[in-house]
């Protein structure tokens, strides 16, 4: 069931891109500031998963031996369970803000970021909390096959480390799709991710190439050393957003081709310049 109808008042049907890769470049280049201040709201939400980043690093670069670092990563792990769905309680927000952009249903999309927070965190902190362990299993169980699996055969370390970063893929990929159903459908979190599921294994390559983008490079960057973790930081600040509105256009470009099409045409390529759409 889909969310009810806003008027749309920004751009006439004519001067709006009409694809949705177009649309990201259009946002980016008109919505600039705007996009900045859902960045901001959202980098409040994210404050618990940077402290514990941050704690994680100056633990381990103090640890004494293999055993307290795995205790240190056990921590870590678990600590996603908490950082995680307060971020994706901000996430519902900038969402909520991403598709207004999307569909073009107002002009100040940044005063709607509470409204989306406050009719959806609860879905955000369920959503959040299977991202959580997700994360946290992929951490220590990576950590686990790397240094004590390997130890008994390289080739069964190998196969769970490829599994788990697999795993992490696909329920983050589920995720960030079951959040942007909840911003446009009315549906039962169960049915939400259910669909999620389906669109991110239907439209894999396309997912996979705006998850290396987003998180990917962020991952990267927290993986590599302290320094390019401090560079996460900030870009995770600042910038999180503009990985934000891939996903969100991502998906709406899925729920045209799997949803809109046929069940709400009204829906079917919204906020873009659909007369040029129909000719292609």
């Amino acid at each position: 069931m889909r969310k009810e109808i806003v008027k749309e008042t920004d751009f006439k049907n004519e001067e709006r891109p009409d694809t949705r890769l177009k649309q990201f470049f259009d946002i980016f280049k008109h919505r600039f500031v705007e996009l900045l201040k859902i960045s901001l709201l959202q980098a409040v939400y994210n404050v618990p998963l940077i402290v514990s980043l941050i704690l994680f690093y100056a633990l381990i670069r103090n640890a004494e031996n293999v055993n307290s670092t795995m205790t240190i990563f056990l921590i870590q792990g678990a600590s996603f369970l908490i950082s995680l769905p307060v971020a994706f309680i901000g996430m519902m927000g900038t969402f909520y803000c991403m598709k207004k952009l999307a569909y073009a249903e107002g002009e100040f999309a940044s005063s709607s970021f509470f409204i989306g927070v406050r009719e959806e965190w609860m879905k955000g902190l369920v959503i959040g909390l299977i991202a959580g362990i997700s994360t946290g299993l992929g951490l220590i169980g990576i950590f686990f096959s790397y240094v004590y699996l390997a130890q008994v055969n390289s080739v069964t370390s190998g196969l769970c480390i490829a599994m788990l970063g697999i795993q992490f893929i696909i329920v983050m990929m589920v995720c960030y799709y079951s959040v942007a159903q909840s911003e446009v459908y009315a549906n039962k979190l169960r049915y939400t991710l259910k669909n999620s599921f389906i669109m991110t294994l239907m439209r894999f390559p396309y997912n996979l190439v705006v998850f290396i983008i987003y998180p990917g490079i962020f991952i990267v960057l927290f993986s590599i050393m302290e320094i390019t973790m401090y560079v996460g930081v900030v870009l995770l600040l600042f910038f999180a957003v503009f990985g934000h509105l891939m996903w969100m256009l991502n998906c709406l470009s899925a729920f045209d081709a799997f949803i809109n099409k046929e069940q709400y045409p009204d829906y079917y390529k919204k906020g873009l310049n659909k007369e040029v759409s129909k000719e292609d």
